[in-house]
């Protein structure tokens, strides 16, 4: 039975988010959607975005995550998302302009294979990948598609996304505090879903340990 509940807050949400992500931009930098240099970045970003939160499922379990931390990255998000463009303009713009043709290629390009990553490991994992750390009551292991080789593709997806589309703006500085910023966001949630993991599936998800990577591809 279809969750009209659900839907509503999905349909209010995607909209919201776009909104929010892009509210820096909409006060002070609106010449950001005149160029197709820029335009084409921000909305790969804001699509990406707002289908993953359109397809995200949801639990009614409570989340084991600290919901302070959550809320303070959710209120930093536009400053991430308008920083690149800033950088580029005031920094880096002064010795990156002759290369930025590259440098817009390559970053939309880890952008899109971030995409597609999340994407897929969104669908593949279903109704367990959702933003709470919990285990469901018929929770299952999944171990195929894109889970066969890393644990948290999903992550993975999400952190090119983010580089890929500050590296595409020339906000390089800012493409490393991302960088850094979700590694450490995505250990401390990692480890604590492995403790859940591994409480509830024991020798079943500590054998799935070893035969994958954590995280990035030969990093365990």
């Amino acid at each position: 039975m279809v969750d009209s509940r659900l839907w509503a807050k999905k349909a209010i949400g995607v909209p919201f988010v776009f909104l929010f992500m892009n509210s820096l931009f909409v006060i002070y930098a609106r010449d950001v959607f005149a160029s197709l240099t820029t335009l084409v970045p921000i909305s790969l970003l804001s699509i990406a975005i707002c289908a993953d939160v359109a397809i995200r499922p949801t639990s009614a379990k409570p989340d084991r995550y600290s919901r302070n931390l959550l809320v303070l990255a959710f209120l930093l998000f536009p400053f991430a998302v308008a920083l690149p463009y800033f950088e580029f303009t005031i920094l880096t713009s002064l010795y990156l302009s002759s290369f930025m043709p590259v440098v817009l290629i390559v970053g939309i390009l880890v952008l899109l294979i971030g995409w597609i990553i999340l994407l897929v490991s969104r669908l593949q994992i279903g109704r367990y990948g959702g933003t709470r750390i919990t285990v469901e009551d018929d929770h299952r292991l999944i171990t195929n598609g894109m889970y066969r080789f890393i644990r948290n593709p999903q992550y993975l997806g999400m952190l090119l996304i983010l580089s890929g589309y500050a590296f595409s703006l020339g906000g390089l500085i800012v493409t490393a505090i991302i960088v850094i910023c979700l590694l450490a966001i995505f250990r401390s949630r990692i480890r604590l879903e492995e403790e859940l993991l591994l409480a509830a599936f024991g020798d079943e998800y500590r054998e799935y340990m070893q035969r994958t990577w954590r995280l990035l591809p030969y990093i365990h």
